[in-house]
């Protein structure tokens, strides 16, 4: 091929490759995440990538617009999922007589967002989601969260914060701080929350003045109202309830979101991630209806959420009649993976396995050989591609991270034997019978 018809090598942006190391990473991290969730009895399900356009819009003005969308070759309107929250609420509907519920179902998989590239943020990303569906109770509540914590207390080497909030109750406090505020612009309202830890305080105080029937004061008291703390530096919820004496609903719902709190405190005390309560906490996606709840990671200031979620006792009614509330909540994989890259906290891989090194090609089948036997026994090995120097294999094998090098020439073919090294140690054992070996090896 000619200089001029060669193809750049170039990914899109917001998309990237991994190393071999960063995928070792990543599959460690998805490795404790589906241990966890299989003890906390979740079961694995799996959806497409690509669902009908319909299925995934209307979610949010925002997220809308972030959607891969496009007609496919059957002039069908398509998109590619951005979350795994919606596809689980139509595959729920679709296989609903094949559930048993309550239903605990723990997902990981990639979805799409064409927002703006950031430090941890990409268009392509994983994610691993625990959700519990068919019960609106404070146990599935605490049971998602606390699951969410114990995974993440694994995962994350430095203390990490959660913060809880609730959609009913800042709706309420909305109501009572912004009361000409037409009901149409309350989301409008959480959108412009949403964004207080990116834009700062008097850029939210001023998205909210700009929307009709605001007057003056009202943004900065209802920012007051939210940022009023207790002493364990919580949102001051029980003057919350003073507030909202007239509203029944709400206050029911700030006794459980207390209770809620309480529990899951209670439960992930021995880690170190920290529980905070935070009604500014609003989630930019429209589905959520009760708690929801993001994390990050002291420190990492600008970095944002690693995992976040809620209740969503809404979702499935636009695919069925039939009501089931649910509550759920997702890792970030790869923000996780760009985090720990960032706190420079990746470990040198473990060593382990064996390489057999061939000194010459005569010994190539009593080489192969010796794989099959290590591989019968379930020991990870591979063997020199090509033979070459042997301290060229050796290097090969250290930066590999193998355990061993099984050295195959002239006098261990003769006698049937082998020679191992130890990379780890500098041990050598030279000349030695199968058993010995295999004894050493296992």
């Amino acid at each position: 091929m000619s200089k001029q018809d060669r193809i750049q090598p170039r990914k899109l942006k917001g998309f990237r490759d991994l190393l071999p190391q960063q995928a070792r990473l990543k599959k460690n991290i998805t490795d404790v995440i589906w241990k966890n969730a299989a003890l906390a009895g979740f079961e694995g399900i799996e959806t497409p990538a690509l669902e009908y356009a319909e299925t995934l819009l209307g979610t949010g003005e925002e997220t809308d617009k972030e959607v891969y969308r496009f007609e496919d070759h059957g002039e069908r309107s398509v998109a590619l999922r951005f979350d795994l929250t919606v596809p689980f609420a139509r595959y729920v509907v679709e296989n609903y007589s094949e559930l048993v519920f309550p239903f605990k179902k723990v997902q990981i998989g990639n979805s799409w967002r064409g927002e703006k590239p950031q430090k941890g943020r990409y268009r392509e990303f994983c994610q691993a989601d625990l959700d519990i569906i068919g019960v609106d109770s404070l146990n599935a509540d605490v049971e998602v969260i606390s699951c969410i914590i114990q995974n993440l207390n694994e995962l994350i080497p430095q203390p990490f914060t959660m913060s809880l909030g609730h959609r009913i109750i800042l709706s309420a406090v909305i109501r009572a701080s912004l009361p000409s505020l037409p009901a149409d612009h309350e989301f409008k309202v959480l959108i412009a929350l949403d964004k207080l830890a990116k834009i700062g305080k008097p850029l939210v105080r001023d998205l909210l003045l700009a929307m009709p029937g605001v007057e003056d004061s009202q943004p900065d008291e209802l920012l007051a109202r939210l940022e009023l703390k207790n002493s364990e530096g919580d949102t001051d919820l029980d003057a919350l309830k003073v507030l909202l004496s007239s509203q029944p609903d709400a206050i029911a719902e700030i006794e459980r979101l207390q209770t809620t709190a309480a529990l899951i405190r209670a439960v992930t005390s021995a880690g170190h991630g920290a529980l905070r309560v935070d009604l500014s906490i609003a989630r930019g996606l429209g589905y959520y209806t009760g708690i929801v709840f993001e994390t990050t990671i002291d420190g990492l200031d600008g970095f944002g959420s690693i995992s976040s979620g809620g209740r969503y006792n809404g979702l499935v009614s636009r695919f069925s009649n039939t009501e089931l509330p649910g509550i759920g909540g997702s890792i970030g994989v790869d923000r996780l993976l760009a985090a720990i890259e960032q706190l420079n906290v990746v470990k040198a891989p473990e060593r382990k396995g064996v390489f057999i090194a061939l000194a010459g090609g005569e010994g190539r089948l009593y080489g192969f050989e010796w794989l099959q036997e290590l591989r019968s026994h379930g020991i990870l090995s591979d063997i020199a591609l090509k033979e070459g120097k042997l301290g060229n294999q050796f290097k090969f094998a250290d930066k590999r991270s193998y355990a061993w090098v099984l050295t195959i020439g002239s006098d261990e073919l003769s006698t049937q034997t082998v020679s191992l090294k130890n990379l780890g140690t500098g041990d050598e054992h030279r000349g030695i019978a199968r058993a010995k070996a295999l004894d050493l090896l296992k």
